[in-house]
Parts: C-alpha cells; structure tokens; sequence
C-alpha cells in the first residue's frame, strides 16, 4: 500500500540531491553538506556547491520542509533570508516534497531557486552562469486527506467570490454573514487556498491574507463560462448596439458579462460575442428580438450555475454587469481573444483594488 504521508526531510534532501545531480550539465558536479555551519554560529539545513569543470562554483543554501503550504512557505523564505545574510556569496535554495504551481511562483517571485522530489527543478546564478528549469508533478502525489480539492461546485464558487471581493483580515462566519456564503463551504475552500500557498491563516483561524489574483487564476482552472453555465448561441440581426439598447431598456433581471461588461474598465476591441446571464434563456432571446443559430451566433445567453455569479452586480452605463472578480473569471475561460481582455481587467483591478473591494 502507498504511503499517504509525504517524506521526511532528510529523505526529501536526499531525493532532491538526486535530482539536482540530474539536471546539471555535463560535467558539472555537486557536494552537498549537511546540517552547514555558516560561520557565525547559524547552521543551514544543506550547503550545495556546484562546480563547473574549470572549477567556478556557485553555493546555494538550503532550506528543507516537508510541506510548502502558506504558513511553512512563509517561515521557510524568511528564514533563507536569514540565512543568505549570514553568507551573502551564497544563493538561496527551497527544497520539499512537492511544490504547488502557485508555490513554484512564489518562490521564483522572491528569486529562490527550489527543488522538489518530483523532478519540479528552477536554479539560476549569474556567476558562473546557470539557468536550469524543469516541470515534474502537478498534481501532489501525497494528497493531504479527503478535503476539498476542487473549486468547481457552485458553493465552492460562491465562496471563492467572497474571499476574493472582501478584503482581509476576516473570520469564516463574519465573511459568511457579509457574502451569504455557506460558512462549513468557506473554510474548506480556505483550507485549499491555504494548502495552494494563496491565503494564510493567523490566529484562531483568522485569514490574514489572500493572493486574490493567484485566486482568481486558480478559480479558472476549475471553471469554464461557457461550460459552467447553461449556454445557448443566439444571433442578434440588428448588431451589438442595438442588443445593448433592448438590455438598457429591458425591465426584465439580466446581468452582463464579457467584452461589453469589460469596456466598464479598459479599451477593448469591437465586441464580437455578447454574453449575457438571464432567467430563462427562451423568454429573453423573444424579448431582445434573437434568434437561435448553430453556427455564427454573436451572443451567448447563459443561465447561471449558481446565485452567486450575479451577486454583487454593477451598475454602469445603463447595464448591469457582473462584478470584476467575476468579469476577470468569465474572460479569463472564454473563448477567442477574450482571455487577453481578461489580463487587462486583471491588470485594471491591481492598480484599482479600492475601487472594487469591499
């Protein structure tokens, strides 16, 4: 029977120096030390020394954990911090079991080379000069327990909304009361968040931060707009600007999402798909004069997975669209060029964040 549980640390840097040598050029080699004095009574977990073959050597050290979720990944680049103080020649080196991909950016964004025991490899030095990079695992072959997994459900989603449009610090049930999310739902899509390094836990389970753009990214691998939602291609003969007129005059609940809603926030390109949330797809298309196509349709109508996609609605323009963290999700997974639109929007929200969260 497989072992569950992911390996101990002087397993981990055992496997990791097996990688490494792995990876090297030609003629390269390693030696690794142990337990590492420093020099000024601090010791480093390992000393790496990787020499080329005329003898130059670049030193990384090492800091081995055996988990790189968010509070371990925070203590551990802190203390690499440290520790290259301490020997400023030295580069920093973060070694575990597995590293997530939000990890992995983490760690790069700080300009930490790591390593894991399924061959996920980065290692830069300028001198000598040294870029290694490698994927292995992207999934972790020691999954926790049974927790949530998966932020595909609609509850899952709904909660994702709230962490993402409230801001930190907050506790499960004040987020719960503030969003009309299910509280059991928020803390298990916390515990994945946390698990993933994209939010962190403080005291008596208060969350203290959250990634909310590595949220958003991690939300749209488990979601798909025009999947996740009930979706029919209709074809407006009269064009886009009179669809938006019938949608400002409309009495009737809509929300929209996509290139219209988009343009709220940045310059887009001439809308080529309408997408829009409704009731009933049927009794909207007849009241906006649409027809029903199999091919070049220029408008969606989509019946919302859940509740919660329409909450937190804006107002602008005459037209009620989704919200941005909704808006960024829906481009981010939809078709054509409206993925880089969704870059823009999330571009528009980080230099933006007070226009939008609460």
């Amino acid at each position: 029977m497989q072992d569950r549980t992911p390996p101990r640390e002087p397993r981990v840097l055992t496997e990791c120096e097996r990688v490494v040598r792995g990876v090297l050029p030609p003629q390269w080699t390693v030696q690794v030390e142990r337990d590492a004095p420093l020099g000024d009574g601090t010791r480093a977990d390992a000393l790496f020394s990787l020499r080329t073959p005329t003898g130059a050597q670049v030193e990384l050290i090492a800091e081995v954990k055996r988990e790189a979720t968010g509070r371990q990944l925070r203590d551990a680049l802190a203390r690499l911090d440290a520790l290259t103080a301490a020997r400023p020649a030295a580069l920093p080196l973060f070694i575990a079991p597995w590293l997530s991909p939000s990890a992995r950016e983490r760690v790069t964004a700080r300009r930490v080379s790591y390593v894991d025991t399924t061959g996920n490899v980065r290692i830069v030095a300028s001198s000598p000069g040294l870029f290694i990079t490698r994927d292995g695992a992207s999934k972790n072959p020691w999954p926790i327990d049974k927790s949530l997994q998966s932020l595909r459900g609609p509850g899952a989603m709904r909660a994702v909304r709230a962490l993402i449009d409230f801001t930190p610090p907050y506790r499960v049930r004040e987020l719960a009361r503030r969003s009309e999310a299910s509280a059991p739902t928020l803390s298990r899509v916390i515990d994945l968040l946390v698990r993933e390094t994209l939010a962190e836990r403080g005291d008596r389970g208060l969350v203290t931060e959250l990634d909310w753009i590595g949220t958003i990214r991690r939300w749209a691998l488990d979601y798909d707009v025009l999947r996740t939602n009930d979706a029919t291609a209709w074809l407006a003969p009269r064009g886009m600007d009179s669809l938006v007129g019938a949608l400002r005059s409309s009495s009737d609940r809509y929300v929209v999402t996509g290139s219209i809603a988009a343009r709220n926030y940045v310059s887009v390109a001439p809308t080529r798909l309408a997408m829009v949330y409704v009731d009933d797809p049927l009794d909207a298309a007849e009241k906006l004069g649409l027809r029903r196509v199999d091919v070049g349709a220029n408008v969606m109508l989509l019946q919302p997975h859940d509740r919660g996609v329409i909450e937190r609605c804006v107002a602008s323009d005459g037209l009620t669209t989704v919200g941005p963290a909704q808006l960024a999700v829906d481009l981010l997974t939809g078709p054509g060029r409206l993925s880089s639109e969704g870059e823009e929007v999330l571009t528009w929200m980080a230099e933006n964040v007070d226009a939008w969260r609460t």
